[in-house]
């Protein structure tokens, strides 16, 4: 079976202060193109369908839109909600749509939803988990230990039991690392992630592929058939220098899975711009496309917004940097922004005492870091 991998659609977002409607749009239209060229059998949607609990009117009409599209090609279409979704709002109609083939696990029930579906190589059990926090699933699993984002998801995964000699495919909408590699994040994601809450991949060991949303970048983690497809638009100014994609998955008989990436063009591509205001001047080529620009100019110049938006009129943020700053968004810094808080607190008690913490130093910081975690 062939599927369509898609996350974070974040619908109604704006980029810095551009309404981001008319791209949202134009990329729906041009995944559903891509859709009927794979010719892919059906499409996994994993979370963050939109921006915000209360979406727009305009963010609703395009998912929509893109729902009545996909049924009209008669396309069945799994999905599950985001950290950024109103799960109940997402889950209005749900019953109705899956009369026309949308499976929708919104609303987490105390356990992964289970959906089947079947091609020339026999039946395919596609299992969804909404984006779900430790303390709920210890509501409804109150036997367990349950301390972690990891063991919550291990001891669902424990209930659901998945026939490991049959294909398993699951959605969910976490931080998943793989023991201490993480994923790599953008600037549009480190608001919204923690350091306490992640999943590690060995929690989804039974499952063919793992349909992963929640980090920006395309990218696999652990193994190949664990990915994170990325958003199909860049949601951050530090995005402006990836390639946006949709993932195709093939899933063959038992144990062959294969994933590609499909390039996007967007309607308007982020573009980031560096230099003296005066040299970005006479090298421009006028553009619609998505501006950032960061200017090296010993001294502001005048009215530097105004002059870059005479040729750059789609101008989405100015920021003044010394010539040889590096970029926000290297990946030394998002690796720090990923640090948890025992290594950095371990570091900084080093820094001080020229020593690392004792063991008893070290559970007291575990006894506080748990309590922070719980809050």
């Amino acid at each position: 079976m062939r599927l369509l991998h898609l996350s974070d659609l974040h619908l109604g977002r704006r980029l810095c202060e551009a309404d981001l409607f008319e791209d949202q749009k134009y990329i729906l239209d041009q995944i559903l193109q891509i859709a009927l060229f794979e010719g892919v059998q059906g499409v996994l949607v994993a979370g963050d369908v939109y921006d915000k609990g209360v979406p727009s009117v305009g963010a609703v009409n395009l998912w929509d839109d893109f729902l009545t599209a996909l049924c009209q090609h008669r396309l069945p279409v799994w999905a599950i909600s985001g950290n950024h979704d109103s799960a109940d709002r997402l889950a209005f109609g749900g019953r109705l749509l899956e009369r026309s083939g949308v499976h929708l696990a919104s609303v987490f029930t105390g356990r992964i939803a289970r959906f089947e579906a079947r091609d020339e190589f026999g039946p395919l059990t596609v299992w969804a988990l909404p984006f779900v926090r430790p303390a709920a699933v210890r509501t409804f699993l109150p036997d367990e230990t349950i301390e972690s984002y990891t063991d919550a998801a291990a001891a669902l995964v424990r209930a659901a039991a998945p026939d490991e000699g049959g294909r398993n495919i699951l959605l969910a909408h976490q931080f998943v690392t793989a023991g201490a590699s993480v994923p790599e994040a953008s600037g549009s994601e480190l608001l919204n992630l923690g350091t306490l809450d992640n999943v590690d991949a060995s929690a989804f060991a039974p499952f063919d592929y793992v349909a992963l949303g929640h980090i920006h970048g395309a990218q696999s983690v652990g193994r190949d058939s664990v990915r994170y497809c990325g958003s199909p638009l860049a949601y951050s100014v530090s995005e402006a220098l990836g390639q946006k994609s949709v993932t195709v998955v093939e899933v063959g008989p038992k144990g062959q899975v294969t994933a590609k990436q499909v390039p996007l063009s967007p309607l308007h591509p982020l573009r980031r711009v560096q230099g003296p205001l005066e040299a970005l001047l006479q090298s421009a080529v006028p553009s619609q496309d998505y501006i950032y620009a960061r200017l090296t100019d010993d001294v502001p110049p005048l009215e530097p917004a105004a002059r870059l938006r005479s040729v750059y009129p789609n101008l989405v943020r100015l920021e003044f940097v010394l010539p040889d700053a590096p970029a926000a968004d290297t990946p030394a810094l998002r690796q720090l922004a990923m640090r948890t808080p025992r290594q950095l607190f371990e570091e900084f008690y080093k820094g001080v005492h020229g020593r690392g913490p004792d063991d008893e130093e070290k559970a007291f910081l575990d006894e506080v870091l748990g309590e922070e975690a719980e809050g």
